[in-house]
């Protein structure tokens, strides 16, 4: 019998020593992490009247005061549709819509089971400030919120910050695109009292229109290959109009059999397909009917509160559409220079169950990698970028090889987690950096310093600030390698791989950037050393607490302090 499972249920399993009582667990909303713990989600659900809902995830990492977030809109939303969201029912229907592996017909590939059981507000009114026209000013859940609008850039940038919205110099060239097509921005902020805590998914429902995220502004503070969930309530299936749809053949799926939960290359296959897609692209990974999600929903039965409220929020948007699609996609902030729309489309229902293979260019994938270590490549699982090339290294104190990635001229390895929250490097474009030393996070802060001081990449490397975040630029023939130091910081090293890096890679370069698409840093970047020291870097050191962006999808969290973990 083949056996069946989500890839990432029951992850949390083993990092609790009891479990929770059967009773206060309602079924769909407990043991769930979603796939790509790292990527944005977005629930879109249409309404009967024309009238698009959104629920849009926030993420952020730092001080209270210095949260803002701001959001270009066609339209000015429904004013009594402004809520927050439980994180709860946005997490367990992306889980449930996401990726489920099933194991080849073979005993030998099962591994071992581990054992595991708002008040409605009113509307502010369109009122004329300064030459900016404030439609909405309510305080929603723990949120200031503000919808406006000016055909001056300049005034609504000055009206965000008189009012407490922080707005860093970096955004707005970005401004100044959606205003001069007539967008609405939607702002929020923590009130005086609220807690970093506090912070919960956005729901607002616009009049009409087509589903779209804003994503050009997102660009500011993505971190490179970043996952974007997207999920789309309708009477009908739904895909890109306006981006291509990327297709993912089983057969390409590597995964490790001695792992728990199983741990696929999935998310590495979305990211190189849309790499080969021009940047640009969805993975539809799931489309079908919505009956059996709600009746699961319907049929929780518990008694916590938490759980009960998920319910609550999350069974009407299933009820009134028939059917739920899920698109997935990964893009690095210079892939972000076309805001995708969805439409309604033909074609069959997919299935979120795929099958593993059980070989893969004549590897048996069912043999773990300590009986056959070319059963699975680190590389198999790493996604170095569109200006990347991977290959395997060895580190000194850990029990296998490690992926790391050589960078072409005009990019630069930076240290992030992956969909597992585990440490990889992507190759980042450096000219998709905002904030560099020496620039002011607002006009009244001090200058900014430069991250790379106490950061070093090794005798083989130079440090490069990317964002206030340090990022390292290898001499040829060398590959970055990431980690995770004892203090949470992010480490980058360039060191000599077990393959050698072809010297051809090195005559790529990074692409043209639109010119709707403004710049951080110049296009002329020159190609790494051949030999080259630390830089200026001192060595020693590591990441300690880079300042910088807080990432966010459909709008910036700008953290004017420094961040805690970089």
């Amino acid at each position: 019998m083949r056996k069946l499972w989500a890839a990432s249920v029951m992850a949390a399993a083993a990092l609790t020593t009891a479990p929770r009582p059967v009773e206060a667990c309602g079924g769909f909303f407990c043991g769930r992490q979603p796939v790509d713990q790292t990527a944005e989600r977005i629930l879109f659900a249409t309404n009967q009247d024309g009238s698009v809902t959104m629920v849009t995830q926030i993420q952020y990492a730092g001080a209270a005061p210095d949260f803002a977030w701001v959001v270009p809109l066609a339209e000015v939303p429904a004013v009594e549709s402004l809520d927050v969201f439980p994180q709860l029912a946005l997490t367990a229907l992306d889980t449930a819509t996401g990726p489920q592996f099933q194991w080849p017909d073979d005993p030998r590939c099962y591994p071992a089971f581990p054992d595991a059981a708002s008040g409605v507000p009113t509307a502010g009114g369109g009122v004329d400030d300064g030459g900016v026209t404030v439609h909405i000013r309510e305080e929603v859940g723990p949120y200031d919120v503000a919808v406006i609008e000016s055909t001056d850039p300049a005034a609504l940038i000055d009206w965000l910050r008189g009012n407490g919205f922080r707005v860093n110099d970096a955004m707005a060239p970005y401004i100044r695109i959606y205003t001069s097509e007539g967008m609405k921005f939607l702002a929020l902020r923590l009130q005086p009292d609220a807690e970093v805590s506090d912070i919960q998914p956005f729901r607002f429902t616009l009049p009409s229109g087509s589903p779209s995220i804003p994503i050009r502004l997102t660009a500011i503070a993505a971190e490179p290959e970043m996952g974007i969930t997207v999920m789309l309530l309708g009477d009908r299936r739904y895909g890109p109009a306006n981006w291509p749809d990327v297709e993912i053949d089983d057969d390409q799926i590597v995964w490790r059999p001695d792992a728990w939960p199983v741990q696929t290359n999935w998310t590495a296959l979305v990211a190189r397909g849309v790499d080969e897609a021009g940047g640009r692209g969805f993975v539809t990974e799931m489309s079908g009917p919505t009956a059996s999600i709600a009746e699961q929903v319907r049929n929780t039965m518990t008694s916590d509160e938490a759980q009960l409220a998920a319910r609550d929020a999350l069974l009407p948007l299933l009820e009134g559409n028939a059917t739920i699609t899920r698109l997935y996609t990964r893009l690095s902030p210079e892939e972000m220079t076309v805001d995708p729309i969805f439409r309604r489309t033909d074609g069959p229902e997919v299935s979120n169950v795929r099958l593993l293979p059980r070989y893969v260019e004549g590897r048996d994938l069912c043999v773990a990698p300590g009986a056959d270590a070319a059963a699975a490549s680190p590389c198999d699982f790493a996604a170095c970028g569109a200006g990347g090339l991977c290959r395997v290294v060895e580190v000194a104190g850990s029990a296998q090889p490690v992926a790391a990635c050589a960078c072409v001229p005009g990019t630069t390895a930076r240290t992030t987690f992956d969909p597992s929250g585990q440490p990889t490097v992507t190759c980042q474009d450096l000219r998709m950096s905002f904030l560099n030393p020496g620039d002011r996070a607002l006009p009244d802060a001090p200058p900014l310093a430069d991250p790379c001081a106490t950061f070093d990449c090794g005798p083989h490397g130079e440090c490069v600030p990317m964002n206030m975040t340090p990022t390292c630029r290898c001499s040829t023939g060398y590959v970055a390698v990431g980690a995770i130091a004892a203090d949470g910081g992010r480490e980058t090293t360039c060191v000599l791989p077990d393959e050698a890096v072809p010297a051809s890679f090195y005559d790529g370069r990074v692409p043209p950037l639109p010119d709707s698409l403004p710049g951080g840093r110049p296009v002329d970047v020159p190609p790494p050393a051949v030999e080259a020291t630390s830089g200026g870097c001192n060595a020693g050191g590591h990441a300690g607490g880079a300042g910088g962006l807080g990432g966010a999808l459909l709008g910036l969290l700008l953290a004017a302090r420094r961040r805690r973990r970089p």
